[in-house]
C-alpha cells in the first residue's frame, strides 16, 4: 500500500453520493481532508441531501474555501450548492486566519484542515477561525480541548487550543485559536478505558446571569449523584468572554486508561437550565453503561480517518456505533487501500469493536 498522505498513482476523481449514510457534511470534510493528502480531486453530488436546508451551509462553504485557499480548485463553492468538484493542487503547510461569518462551527473547519497541516508541516502552524464555539451536532470547544486534542497527542498529532471569545447561536463572533504541530498518526489498540478515576465539568455561560450556570451545574450534580456512579465529582461554575448570549455544560469522564470522555449539554431560548444539565448527563450514563468501551460515539468517529492514515493496523471499541461513523468509514474506503470493520454486538452492554486493517 503507498502512504497514505501520498498519491497513490490513481488519478481518477472519486464520485461521491453526497446523500449516502447519514448524509451530512462529514462526508464532505473527510473527502476535502483526504483529498489534500492523496492529491486525488472528487466529485460530490446530492451534498447534504437529506438535512432540512439542503447543500452547503456556510461553515461547510467555509471548510471547503479553507481547503482551496490551502491548496486547490474548486468549482459549485456556493451556499445552497448541491453539487461541488474539488481538484487538489500540491501545498505547503502555513498560517491561516478564516471567518465563517456566521455562528458555524469553527471546531468542524480546523477539523478539516488539521490532517492536512499537520502531515505537511515543517514547523508549527497557526489557524485561527471565527465563528461558532458552542454549536449541536458538532463538537463544542471543551470537548475539542479536553477529548480530541488529547485523542490526537496519543497518535503524535501534538496540538494547542485557545477560545479566546466563545461564539453561540445565532450571534456567533467566537474565536478558537490552534497551534498544530507537525506530525504523522501513529497505529494504536485501544481495547478498553479501565476503571473510573472521577467526574468533573463545568457549567457556564456568556452575558447570561450566573444563577443559570448555577441551576445546570446544582441539577447535574443530583443526577449523578442518583445514577449511583461511584467516583468523585466536581463540577465548576464559569463565565465565558464573548459577544453573544449562550450557556452550556461539559462533564468529563476520566478512566485509567483512556483520555477524558466529554459530554455537552447546550441551552437555547426557551430551554430550561435542568434539560441542558440532563442532556450532558444522560449521554454520559449512557458511555458508562457499556462498560469496557474505550471511547465515546463522538471520538470514535473523528479518529477514524488519523488511525486510517497511519502505518500499520489499529483497533478500538466504542459504546454506539453512528451512522456518522459508518459513513466516515465508507468516505474513507473511497480514498484509502484500508479495510475498516465494524462489528457491533447484539448486546447492548457488549461494546462494539472498529478495526483498521
Amino acid at each position: 500500500m503507498s502512504s497514505p498522505s501520498e498519491p497513490s498513482g490513481n488519478d481518477s476523481p472519486v464520485v461521491i453520493d453526497g446523500s449516502r449514510g447519514e448524509g451530512g457534511g462529514q462526508i464532505l470534510r473527510t473527502a476535502l481532508s483526504l483529498s489534500l493528502l492523496t492529491g486525488r480531486g472528487f466529485r460530490m453530488t446530492k451534498i447534504r441531501a437529506n438535512r432540512d436546508k439542503p447543500g452547503l451551509r456556510p461553515q461547510h462553504l467555509k471548510a471547503v474555501e479553507a481547503a482551496a485557499q490551502l491548496g486547490g480548485e474548486v468549482v459549485g463553492a456556493e451556499v445552497g450548492s448541491r453539487e461541488l468538484v474539488f481538484r487538489p493542487r500540491p501545498y505547503a503547510a502555513r498560517d491561516m486566519k478564516l471567518d465563517i461569518g456566521t455562528a458555524g462551527s469553527a471546531a468542524l473547519v480546523l477539523q478539516t484542515l488539521h490532517l492536512p497541516l499537520a502531515m505537511r508541516a515543517e514547523s508549527a502552524v497557526r489557524v485561527v477561525i471565527n465563528g461558532g464555539t458552542f454549536n449541536p451536532k458538532a463538537p463544542a470547544f471543551p470537548f475539542l480541548d479536553e477529548t480530541w486534542r488529547a485523542h490526537m497527542s496519543r497518535l503524535g498529532l501534538s496540538v494547542s487550543l485557545a477560545m479566546p471569545a466563545a461564539g453561540f447561536y445565532p450571534r456567533g463572533g467566537g474565536r478558537l485559536d490552534a497551534w498544530i504541530e507537525p506530525g504523522r498518526p501513529a497505529a494504536k489498540a485501544i481495547p478498553d478505558r479501565g476503571r473510573m478515576r472521577r467526574i468533573r465539568g463545568v457549567a457556564g455561560v456568556c452575558n447570561l446571569r450566573d444563577d443559570i450556570a448555577a441551576r445546570i451545574r446544582d441539577r447535574a450534580l443530583m443526577q449523578l449523584d442518583d445514577s449511583g456512579l461511584n467516583s468523585d465529582i466536581e463540577i465548576d461554575v464559569v463565565r465565558w468572554p464573548g459577544p453573544g448570549q449562550g450557556a452550556a455544560i461539559a462533564i468529563w469522564a476520566e478512566h485509567q486508561d483512556a483520555v477524558p470522555a466529554t459530554f455537552v449539554g447546550l441551552g437555547e431560548r426557551g430551554k430550561p437550565a435542568e434539560a441542558v444539565a440532563d442532556e450532558a448527563v444522560e449521554e454520559l450514563l449512557d458511555f458508562e453503561a457499556v462498560e469496557p468501551a474505550a471511547m465515546d460515539p463522538h471520538s470514535a468517529d473523528q479518529v477514524l480517518l488519523p488511525l486510517a492514515l497511519a502505518d500499520g493496523p489499529s483497533s478500538y471499541s466504542v459504546n454506539i456505533v453512528t451512522e456518522h461513523l459508518r459513513t466516515n468509514a465508507a468516505t474513507i474506503r473511497q480514498f484509502l487501500d484500508r479495510e475498516i470493520t465494524i462489528e457491533e454486538s447484539s448486546d447492548r452492554g457488549v461494546p462494539a469493536r472498529v478495526t483498521i486493517a
